[in-house]
Protein backbone atom coordinates (compact mmCIF):
# COMPACT_ATOMS: atom_id res chain seq x y z
CA UNK A 1 0.00 0.00 0.00
CA UNK A 2 1.15 3.31 -0.71
CA UNK A 3 1.01 6.03 2.74
CA UNK A 4 0.97 9.41 2.86
CA UNK A 5 2.10 10.84 6.47
CA UNK A 6 1.64 14.21 6.75
CA UNK A 7 3.16 16.08 9.47
CA UNK A 8 1.65 19.21 10.29
CA UNK A 9 5.41 20.33 12.28
CA UNK A 10 8.61 20.71 11.11
CA UNK A 11 10.54 16.61 10.47
CA UNK A 12 12.75 16.17 11.55
CA UNK A 13 12.06 18.18 15.51
CA UNK A 14 13.84 17.51 18.66
CA UNK A 15 10.34 17.18 20.38
CA UNK A 16 8.62 14.10 21.25
CA UNK A 17 6.44 13.98 18.70
CA UNK A 18 9.13 13.85 16.06
CA UNK A 19 10.37 10.27 17.36
CA UNK A 20 6.63 8.95 17.28
CA UNK A 21 6.41 9.74 14.06
CA UNK A 22 9.77 8.41 13.04
CA UNK A 23 8.76 5.15 14.90
CA UNK A 24 5.16 4.94 13.41
CA UNK A 25 6.88 5.43 9.68
CA UNK A 26 9.71 3.47 10.23
CA UNK A 27 7.07 0.35 11.38
CA UNK A 28 5.06 1.07 7.86
CA UNK A 29 8.10 0.11 5.90
CA UNK A 30 9.13 -2.62 7.40
CA UNK A 31 5.51 -4.12 7.26
CA UNK A 32 5.70 -3.67 3.61
CA UNK A 33 4.28 -0.24 2.23
CA UNK A 34 5.83 2.59 0.57
CA UNK A 35 5.81 5.55 3.22
CA UNK A 36 6.06 9.08 2.67
CA UNK A 37 6.47 11.50 5.12
CA UNK A 38 5.38 15.62 4.10
CA UNK A 39 6.39 18.31 6.37
CA UNK A 40 6.19 22.07 5.87
CA UNK A 41 9.66 23.20 5.15
CA UNK A 42 9.70 25.76 7.65
CA UNK A 43 12.54 27.17 9.85
CA UNK A 44 14.77 24.48 11.91
CA UNK A 45 17.55 24.28 13.78
CA UNK A 46 18.32 21.01 13.33
CA UNK A 47 20.25 20.31 10.02
CA UNK A 48 20.75 16.80 10.08
CA UNK A 49 18.29 15.07 7.34
CA UNK A 50 15.47 12.91 9.59
CA UNK A 51 17.04 9.87 7.86
CA UNK A 52 20.10 10.63 9.88
CA UNK A 53 18.72 12.03 13.01
CA UNK A 54 16.03 9.10 13.27
CA UNK A 55 18.63 6.37 12.08
CA UNK A 56 15.45 5.69 9.63
CA UNK A 57 15.87 3.57 6.44
CA UNK A 58 16.23 4.55 2.85
CA UNK A 59 13.51 3.52 1.66
CA UNK A 60 11.38 6.01 3.53
CA UNK A 61 10.46 9.00 1.62
CA UNK A 62 10.75 11.70 3.44
CA UNK A 63 9.60 15.32 1.69
CA UNK A 64 9.16 19.12 3.06
CA UNK A 65 6.69 21.45 0.84
CA UNK A 66 7.48 24.80 -0.17
CA UNK A 67 4.87 27.21 2.34
CA UNK A 68 4.87 30.48 3.24
CA UNK A 69 6.57 30.47 7.10
CA UNK A 70 4.94 33.35 8.63
CA UNK A 71 6.38 31.58 11.52
CA UNK A 72 9.92 33.11 10.93
CA UNK A 73 7.94 36.51 10.53
CA UNK A 74 8.85 39.11 12.47
CA UNK A 75 6.50 41.28 11.18
CA UNK A 76 3.49 38.85 11.81
CA UNK A 77 1.88 38.65 14.57
CA UNK A 78 2.44 35.73 16.70
CA UNK A 79 -1.59 34.64 16.93
CA UNK A 80 -1.65 35.11 13.30
CA UNK A 81 1.34 33.17 12.27
CA UNK A 82 0.72 29.19 12.49
CA UNK A 83 -2.69 30.11 11.08
CA UNK A 84 -1.11 31.60 7.67
CA UNK A 85 1.32 28.97 7.39
CA UNK A 86 -0.85 25.83 7.74
CA UNK A 87 -3.20 27.44 5.47
CA UNK A 88 -0.34 27.88 3.01
CA UNK A 89 0.38 24.16 3.64
CA UNK A 90 -2.63 23.18 3.53
CA UNK A 91 -2.76 24.38 -0.89
CA UNK A 92 0.74 22.83 -1.33
CA UNK A 93 -0.54 19.22 0.05
CA UNK A 94 -3.03 19.71 -2.51
CA UNK A 95 -0.87 20.35 -5.19
CA UNK A 96 1.40 17.53 -4.29
CA UNK A 97 -1.33 14.95 -3.58
CA UNK A 98 -2.52 15.37 -6.86
CA UNK A 99 0.36 14.68 -8.73
CA UNK A 100 1.23 11.72 -6.63
CA UNK A 101 -1.08 9.34 -6.31
CA UNK A 102 -1.36 7.47 -2.51
CA UNK A 103 -3.90 5.01 -1.15
CA UNK A 104 -3.81 6.13 2.34
CA UNK A 105 -3.08 9.18 3.54
CA UNK A 106 -2.20 8.77 7.46
CA UNK A 107 -1.97 12.19 9.92
CA UNK A 108 -1.97 13.17 14.16
CA UNK A 109 -2.95 16.65 13.22
CA UNK A 110 -7.20 17.42 13.30
CA UNK A 111 -5.98 20.98 11.87
CA UNK A 112 -4.98 19.41 8.20
CA UNK A 113 -8.55 17.76 7.99
CA UNK A 114 -10.29 19.77 6.30
CA UNK A 115 -7.36 19.73 3.43
CA UNK A 116 -7.04 16.02 3.17
CA UNK A 117 -10.60 14.88 3.43
CA UNK A 118 -11.04 16.78 0.50
CA UNK A 119 -8.74 14.88 -1.77
CA UNK A 120 -11.66 12.10 -1.50
CA UNK A 121 -8.51 9.55 -0.36
CA UNK A 122 -9.25 7.51 2.89
CA UNK A 123 -7.69 9.42 5.94
CA UNK A 124 -6.71 7.93 9.09
CA UNK A 125 -6.41 10.39 11.89
CA UNK A 126 -4.47 9.49 15.33
CA UNK A 127 -5.18 11.70 17.92
CA UNK A 128 -2.34 12.47 20.81
CA UNK A 129 -5.25 15.00 22.64
CA UNK A 130 -8.62 16.08 21.68
CA UNK A 131 -9.27 19.79 20.55
CA UNK A 132 -12.01 21.75 21.45
CA UNK A 133 -15.43 20.17 20.91
CA UNK A 134 -17.15 21.34 17.77
CA UNK A 135 -19.49 19.58 15.31
CA UNK A 136 -16.96 20.35 12.77
CA UNK A 137 -14.58 18.03 14.45
CA UNK A 138 -17.34 15.39 14.95
CA UNK A 139 -18.08 15.84 11.20
CA UNK A 140 -14.76 15.53 10.21
CA UNK A 141 -13.92 12.05 12.50
CA UNK A 142 -16.88 10.74 11.15
CA UNK A 143 -15.30 11.33 7.66
CA UNK A 144 -12.15 9.82 8.16
CA UNK A 145 -11.67 5.94 7.44
CA UNK A 146 -10.01 5.39 11.02
CA UNK A 147 -9.56 7.58 14.18
CA UNK A 148 -6.99 6.22 16.68
CA UNK A 149 -6.96 7.28 20.08
CA UNK A 150 -3.85 6.65 22.22
CA UNK A 151 -5.92 5.56 25.86
CA UNK A 152 -9.39 4.30 26.30
CA UNK A 153 -10.82 7.37 28.50
CA UNK A 154 -9.97 9.60 24.89
CA UNK A 155 -12.19 6.91 23.01
CA UNK A 156 -14.90 7.05 25.29
CA UNK A 157 -14.76 10.95 25.76
CA UNK A 158 -14.66 11.41 21.82
CA UNK A 159 -17.83 8.31 21.14
CA UNK A 160 -19.84 10.65 24.10
CA UNK A 161 -19.11 13.84 21.54
CA UNK A 162 -20.79 11.94 18.64
CA UNK A 163 -18.03 10.59 16.83
CA UNK A 164 -19.46 6.72 15.76
CA UNK A 165 -18.22 3.71 17.85
CA UNK A 166 -17.31 1.68 14.50
CA UNK A 167 -14.69 4.79 13.91
CA UNK A 168 -12.56 4.95 16.50
CA UNK A 169 -10.19 2.22 18.05
CA UNK A 170 -7.42 2.19 20.83
CA UNK A 171 -3.56 2.02 20.10
CA UNK A 172 -0.98 3.51 22.57
CA UNK A 173 2.33 4.07 21.53
CA UNK A 174 4.59 1.48 21.37
CA UNK A 175 8.11 0.28 21.34
CA UNK A 176 11.03 -0.42 18.93
CA UNK A 177 12.38 -4.01 20.34
CA UNK A 178 14.84 -4.11 18.08
CA UNK A 179 16.33 -1.30 20.02
CA UNK A 180 16.56 -3.10 23.23
CA UNK A 181 18.06 -6.69 21.34
CA UNK A 182 21.95 -6.05 22.64
CA UNK A 183 21.42 -4.15 25.53
CA UNK A 184 24.94 -3.78 27.31
CA UNK A 185 26.30 -4.65 30.56
CA UNK A 186 24.99 -2.58 33.47
CA UNK A 187 29.00 -2.20 34.95
CA UNK A 188 29.88 -0.75 31.31
CA UNK A 189 26.90 1.37 30.57
CA UNK A 190 27.95 3.08 33.87
CA UNK A 191 31.64 3.40 32.85
CA UNK A 192 30.36 4.66 29.33
CA UNK A 193 28.06 7.23 30.87
CA UNK A 194 30.10 8.30 34.24
CA UNK A 195 27.22 7.39 36.32
CA UNK A 196 28.12 5.80 39.95
CA UNK A 197 28.99 1.87 40.42
CA UNK A 198 28.77 1.98 43.97
CA UNK A 199 25.45 3.48 44.26
CA UNK A 200 21.80 2.59 42.93
CA UNK A 201 21.12 4.94 39.94
CA UNK A 202 17.68 6.05 39.36
CA UNK A 203 16.40 7.15 35.71
CA UNK A 204 14.20 9.31 34.21
CA UNK A 205 14.23 9.22 30.57
CA UNK A 206 12.17 12.07 28.48
CA UNK A 207 11.18 15.40 28.28
CA UNK A 208 10.80 16.70 31.74
CA UNK A 209 7.78 19.46 30.59
CA UNK A 210 5.11 19.11 27.85
CA UNK A 211 2.79 21.47 25.66
CA UNK A 212 5.27 24.18 26.88
CA UNK A 213 5.28 24.47 30.66
CA UNK A 214 3.31 21.93 31.90
CA UNK A 215 5.44 19.72 34.72
CA UNK A 216 5.57 15.96 33.87
CA UNK A 217 6.31 14.98 37.61
CA UNK A 218 10.00 15.68 37.49
CA UNK A 219 9.49 17.74 40.67
CA UNK A 220 8.42 15.11 42.66
CA UNK A 221 11.15 12.51 41.72
CA UNK A 222 13.81 15.41 42.70
CA UNK A 223 11.63 15.20 46.17
CA UNK A 224 11.63 11.17 46.53
CA UNK A 225 15.22 11.35 46.20
CA UNK A 226 15.66 13.78 48.54
CA UNK A 227 13.58 11.85 51.06
CA UNK A 228 15.46 8.43 50.64
CA UNK A 229 18.32 10.45 51.30
CA UNK A 230 17.66 11.70 54.61
CA UNK A 231 16.28 8.03 55.49
CA UNK A 232 12.87 9.22 55.64
CA UNK A 233 11.39 5.89 53.61
CA UNK A 234 12.40 2.95 55.58
CA UNK A 235 15.04 3.12 58.75
CA UNK A 236 16.85 -0.90 57.99
CA UNK A 237 20.60 -0.62 58.35
CA UNK A 238 21.20 -3.26 55.72
CA UNK A 239 20.60 -1.69 53.01
CA UNK A 240 22.46 1.84 53.53
CA UNK A 241 23.09 2.18 49.61
CA UNK A 242 19.61 2.66 48.91
CA UNK A 243 19.68 5.54 51.01
CA UNK A 244 22.29 7.14 48.80
CA UNK A 245 20.34 7.08 45.33
CA UNK A 246 21.71 8.90 42.94
CA UNK A 247 19.33 10.54 40.30
CA UNK A 248 20.12 10.42 36.74
CA UNK A 249 17.43 13.04 34.73
CA UNK A 250 17.99 12.35 30.69
CA UNK A 251 15.69 14.87 29.11
CA UNK A 252 15.36 18.95 28.61
CA UNK A 253 14.18 21.81 27.71
CA UNK A 254 17.32 23.46 29.14
CA UNK A 255 15.27 26.26 31.29
CA UNK A 256 13.43 23.56 32.85
CA UNK A 257 16.93 22.01 33.96
CA UNK A 258 17.82 25.34 35.40
CA UNK A 259 14.88 25.37 37.42
CA UNK A 260 15.13 21.84 38.36
CA UNK A 261 18.11 22.11 39.42
CA UNK A 262 17.40 25.19 41.75
CA UNK A 263 15.05 22.99 43.23
CA UNK A 264 17.04 19.70 44.02
CA UNK A 265 19.80 22.34 45.45
CA UNK A 266 16.62 23.24 47.84
CA UNK A 267 16.21 19.89 48.69
CA UNK A 268 19.99 18.89 50.24
CA UNK A 269 20.65 17.15 46.43
CA UNK A 270 24.43 18.15 45.76
CA UNK A 271 26.28 17.12 42.53
CA UNK A 272 27.21 13.93 44.01
CA UNK A 273 23.32 13.16 43.84
CA UNK A 274 22.16 13.98 41.36
CA UNK A 275 22.65 15.21 37.27
CA UNK A 276 20.76 16.59 34.72
CA UNK A 277 22.09 14.84 31.23
CA UNK A 278 20.00 17.04 28.86
CA UNK A 279 18.76 15.89 25.60
CA UNK A 280 20.22 12.70 23.96
CA UNK A 281 19.95 10.94 20.78
CA UNK A 282 17.41 8.18 20.64
CA UNK A 283 19.74 5.77 19.79
CA UNK A 284 22.03 6.48 22.96
CA UNK A 285 18.44 5.58 24.84
CA UNK A 286 18.80 1.62 25.22
CA UNK A 287 22.54 2.03 27.18
CA UNK A 288 21.22 4.87 28.76
CA UNK A 289 18.75 2.68 30.45
CA UNK A 290 21.29 0.05 30.69
CA UNK A 291 23.12 2.03 33.34
CA UNK A 292 20.22 2.82 35.38
CA UNK A 293 18.67 0.53 38.28
CA UNK A 294 15.60 1.92 38.36
CA UNK A 295 13.65 3.63 36.25
CA UNK A 296 10.97 5.82 36.82
CA UNK A 297 7.65 7.46 35.23
CA UNK A 298 6.35 10.31 37.84
CA UNK A 299 3.74 12.13 37.85
CA UNK A 300 1.77 15.42 39.40
CA UNK A 301 -1.41 15.32 41.25
CA UNK A 302 -3.10 16.86 38.37
CA UNK A 303 -6.73 17.11 36.86
CA UNK A 304 -5.41 17.65 33.35
CA UNK A 305 -6.46 16.27 30.17
CA UNK A 306 -3.03 15.06 29.57
CA UNK A 307 -2.73 13.28 32.66
CA UNK A 308 -6.61 12.17 33.09
CA UNK A 309 -7.09 11.11 29.59
CA UNK A 310 -4.44 11.26 26.77
CA UNK A 311 -0.69 10.43 28.04
CA UNK A 312 0.56 6.84 26.48
CA UNK A 313 3.00 4.61 28.11
CA UNK A 314 5.84 5.16 25.72
CA UNK A 315 8.42 5.59 28.43
CA UNK A 316 7.16 2.68 30.57
CA UNK A 317 7.71 0.37 27.54
CA UNK A 318 11.00 1.36 26.68
CA UNK A 319 12.03 0.68 30.29
CA UNK A 320 10.23 -2.59 30.64
CA UNK A 321 12.26 -3.53 27.17
CA UNK A 322 15.40 -2.75 28.64
CA UNK A 323 14.29 -4.98 31.63
CA UNK A 324 14.29 -2.21 34.53
CA UNK A 325 12.64 -2.20 37.40
CA UNK A 326 10.10 0.35 36.90
CA UNK A 327 8.27 2.99 39.51
CA UNK A 328 4.89 4.35 37.30
CA UNK A 329 2.51 6.47 38.45
CA UNK A 330 -0.94 5.20 38.92
CA UNK A 331 -2.75 7.15 36.18
CA UNK A 332 -5.81 6.33 34.51
CA UNK A 333 -5.03 6.19 30.88
CA UNK A 334 -2.05 3.55 32.19
CA UNK A 335 -4.62 1.43 33.86
CA UNK A 336 -5.73 -1.89 31.79
CA UNK A 337 -2.22 -1.08 29.94
CA UNK A 338 0.61 -1.75 32.25
CA UNK A 339 -0.49 -5.13 34.39
CA UNK A 340 0.25 -4.17 38.35
CA UNK A 341 2.82 -6.98 38.43
CA UNK A 342 4.87 -5.46 36.09
CA UNK A 343 5.66 -1.93 37.52
CA UNK A 344 5.69 -0.72 41.65
CA UNK A 345 3.02 2.18 41.47
CA UNK A 346 2.68 5.34 43.11
CA UNK A 347 0.49 7.75 43.95
CA UNK A 348 0.72 10.94 41.13
CA UNK A 349 1.95 14.00 43.29
CA UNK A 350 3.18 12.17 46.44
CA UNK A 351 6.97 12.51 47.03
CA UNK A 352 6.51 9.89 49.71
CA UNK A 353 4.69 7.49 47.96
CA UNK A 354 7.06 8.13 45.06
CA UNK A 355 10.08 7.14 46.99
CA UNK A 356 8.74 4.01 48.67
CA UNK A 357 8.21 2.19 45.25
CA UNK A 358 11.74 3.40 44.61
CA UNK A 359 12.56 1.99 47.70
CA UNK A 360 10.86 -1.43 46.78
CA UNK A 361 11.99 -1.47 43.19
CA UNK A 362 15.79 -1.65 44.95
CA UNK A 363 14.93 -4.50 47.02
CA UNK A 364 12.09 -6.53 46.06
CA UNK A 365 11.26 -5.63 42.43
CA UNK A 366 8.21 -7.28 40.46
CA UNK A 367 9.59 -10.08 38.50
CA UNK A 368 6.85 -11.53 35.58
CA UNK A 369 8.90 -12.41 32.65
CA UNK A 370 6.14 -13.97 30.57
CA UNK A 371 3.41 -11.14 30.93
CA UNK A 372 6.50 -8.77 30.27
CA UNK A 373 7.34 -10.12 26.94
CA UNK A 374 3.36 -11.04 26.03
CA UNK A 375 2.46 -7.16 26.47
CA UNK A 376 6.39 -5.81 24.47
CA UNK A 377 5.41 -8.20 21.93
CA UNK A 378 1.88 -6.50 21.33
CA UNK A 379 2.70 -3.03 21.48
CA UNK A 380 5.68 -3.43 19.09
CA UNK A 381 5.49 -0.72 16.56
CA UNK A 382 4.82 -3.16 13.88
CA UNK A 383 2.32 -5.19 15.50
CA UNK A 384 0.36 -1.87 16.08
CA UNK A 385 0.92 -0.84 13.05
CA UNK A 386 -0.35 -4.44 11.40
CA UNK A 387 -3.68 -3.56 13.90
CA UNK A 388 -4.20 -0.42 12.63
CA UNK A 389 -3.75 -0.59 8.72
CA UNK A 390 -5.96 -3.62 8.96
CA UNK A 391 -8.84 -1.62 10.99
CA UNK A 392 -8.48 1.04 8.10
CA UNK A 393 -9.36 -1.37 5.36
CA UNK A 394 -13.09 -1.87 7.22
Amino acid sequence: MRITFISQARFPTEKAHGHQIAEVCAALTANGHAVTVLSPDIRNALKESAHGYYGLSGKLGVEKLRVFDALSKWWVPGNFAFSFTMRSYGKALKKWLAEHPTDLLYTRSPRLLKSLLQTDIPVVLELHTLPRRSRLFIRRCNACRLVVCLTEPMRTHLISWGVEESQVIVEGDGVNLQRFEKMPESASAKAEWKVPVDRPVIGYVGSLVTRGTMEKGVKELIEAVALLKVKIVGQERSCPTIFSAYLWIIGGPRDAISRYRRLAEKKGLTKEDIRFEGPVKSDRVPSALAACDVCVYPAPASKHAFFQRDTSPLKVFEYLAAGKPTVCADIPPLRGVIDPSLVHHCRPGDALSLAKAIREALTQPNTNEKLRRSLLQHVSWGKRMERIISHSKL
